[in-house]
C-alpha cells in the first residue's frame, strides 16, 4: 500500500498555523485567507495579474514572519492582523476596486545581487512586525486597515507609506482615536478657548492635552486660525484640525469608523 506523503511545506505549515492562532484571537473564519496563502491562485481571479503579485507577496512576508514568532501573544497579533487584511482587500476586489499600480507588488531587480522583495511585501512586514509589538491590542485591526488602504492606494509611494506606518507604530490607541476624532469635526461641547491662565486642570484634561501637544509637534494636527503652539496651554480644542500625515492616517486606517464608545474621553477631558 502507498504511503502518503506530506507535501506541505514548513513555510506552509507557520501560516496554516498563524492564521488559526489569528482566527481564534478575533473570533473570525480561517476558509478565505487559507485559500488565498496556501490554496490555489486565488488573486488572479480576484484582481488579476496584479492580485497574483498581491498574493505572492502576502505568502512570502507571512511565511517568513510566521517562523520567527515564538509568543503566543505575538502570533495572536500578528494572525489577527493578517486575516482582517485579507478581508479587507477580498472586500474591495469584490466591490471592483482596483488595487494600485503593478510596480508596488513587482519584485525589484538588482544587477549584482539578488532581487529585493518587493515594496508591498517590505510595508506587510513592517505592518506585521508593528502588530506583533502592539500591547494595546486594539492597534491591530487599525494596522490592518493600513495595510489593506495601502495597496489601493496610487497616491502614496512606499517610502512614503513606511514613514507613515512609523508613526503609526509609536502613537498610542488613544492619539489614533484623537486624530480620528478631529478629523471627522466630532468635536461636540468641548471649551472654545485655550488653557492659558485657566488655574489648575484635572488630571484626565492634562494627559490628553499633553498627547495632542506631541502630535502638533509631530505636524499632525494644527490650528484653523494658524496660531502658534508653544506649549499645552495654548491648544484650543475646539479649533484643532488636522495636516499632512495626519489627514494621511486618518485615511489609511479608517479612523473615523473607530467605536464611539472610545471617544468619549476627549469630551470628558476637553468640556467647555
Amino acid at each position: 500500500m502507498a504511503q502518503h506523503v506530506d507535501s506541505t511545506t514548513d513555510s506552509e505549515r507557520a501560516v496554516r498555523s498563524l492564521i488559526a492562532t489569528g482566527a481564534g484571537a478575533a473570533g473570525v473564519a480561517t476558509g478565505g485567507v487559507l485559500g488565498f496563502l496556501v490554496g490555489g491562485p486565488v488573486g488572479a481571479a480576484a484582481g488579476g495579474a496584479t492580485g497574483a503579485l498581491l498574493q505572492d507577496g502576502m505568502k512570502g512576508a507571512a511565511g517568513q514572519i510566521a517562523e520567527r514568532l515564538s509568543a503566543q501573544s505575538e502570533r495572536e497579533r500578528v494572525g489577527a492582523c493578517l486575516i482582517l487584511a485579507y478581508e479587507l482587500i477580498a472586500q474591495r476586489l469584490n466591490n471592483g476596486e482596483e488595487l494600485r499600480k503593478p510596480g508596488f507588488f513587482q519584485r525589484r531587480e538588482r544587477k549584482s545581487q539578488q532581487n529585493l522583495r518587493s515594496e508591498a511585501e517590505e510595508l506587510l512586514e513592517g505592518t506585521f512586525l508593528a502588530a506583533r509589538d502592539a500591547y494595546e491590542e486594539r492597534k491591530v485591526e487599525l494596522l490592518a486597515k493600513f495595510y489593506a488602504n495601502s495597496v489601493f492606494s496610487d497616491g502614496l509611494d512606499a517610502s512614503h507609506l513606511n514613514h507613515l506606518l512609523s508613526i503609526a507604530k509609536s502613537l498610542t490607541y488613544r492619539q489614533l482615536l484623537i486624530l480620528g476624532i478631529i478629523g471627522s469635526g466630532d468635536l461636540g461641547q468641548v471649551r472654545t478657548t485655550d488653557f492659558r491662565g485657566g488655574g489648575d486642570l484635572r488630571t484626565d484634561t492634562i494627559g490628553v492635552l499633553y498627547e495632542i501637544y506631541q502630535m502638533v509637534g509631530l505636524d499632525l494636527i494644527t490650528s484653523a486660525n494658524s496660531s502658534y503652539m508653544l506649549g499645552v496651554a495654548d491648544v484650543n480644542p475646539s479649533l484643532l484640525r488636522l495636516q499632512g500625515n495626519g489627514a494621511h492616517l486618518f485615511n489609511l486606517l479608517r479612523l473615523a469608523d473607530t467605536p464611539a464608545e472610545d471617544k468619549q474621553f476627549f469630551n470628558r477631558a476637553l468640556i467647555s
